[in-house]
């Protein structure tokens, strides 16, 4: 018997010391999906195409860089949208994540918001067209076990059809290079 009592009372002791779990997260983060195009159209006009296509999906911009290389004369630079929302409400705010993402599995949690963020980087070549690179993070907030918000690769389906967008409106342009 004092066996036992002496049992019990090191494990309350061993389990009143153990820190505290918040939330039980069981993710792998997919691979960073990077969409790589070439234009045939001058830097100034894809550069006015991305940030009114970016507009057009109701996202600010965050950041705008570009430079002018006199010696070489080429453009170069980077876009960056805000966090632009995807879905936002308790109620299938998870499953609209799910399309675009393998969502950050957080027992109990509920989804009240989805977001993505776009990064595009924009370069003169020297074969003279202009490459577009995109990559896309989505992120969410969490809003019972952690109110944090999570981030997470896209799978890919935002930035293919924003990159798809991209030629359709840059082939309604005309100019070429």
């Amino acid at each position: 018997m004092k066996h036992l009592l002496v049992c019990m009372i090191a494990a309350l002791g061993v389990i009143a010391f153990v820190p505290q779990v918040h939330a039980q997260t069981d993710y792998t983060p997919d691979s960073l999906t990077v969409l790589r195009e070439k234009f045939n159209k001058p830097f100034p006009t894809v550069w006015k195409t991305i940030k009114k296509l970016l507009t057009e999906r109701g996202c600010a911009l965050e950041m705008e860089k570009q430079n002018f290389d006199e010696k070489t004369e080429t453009y170069k630079g980077n876009i960056r949208s805000e966090a632009c929302v995807l879905v936002s409400g308790e109620d299938s705010t998870r499953d609209v994540l799910l399309l675009y993402g393998k969502v950050p599995m957080i027992r109990g949690g509920v989804w009240v918001s989805g977001r993505v963020q776009y990064n595009f980087s924009i370069k003169d070549m020297p074969d003279k067209t202009v490459q577009v690179v995109l990559t896309a993070e989505v992120s969410g907030k969490e809003d019972f076990i952690t109110h944090l918000v999570h981030f997470w690769n896209s799978n890919g389906i935002l930035e293919t059809k924003l990159m798809e967008d991209l030629k359709k409106a840059l082939a309604a342009t005309g100019e070429k290079k």
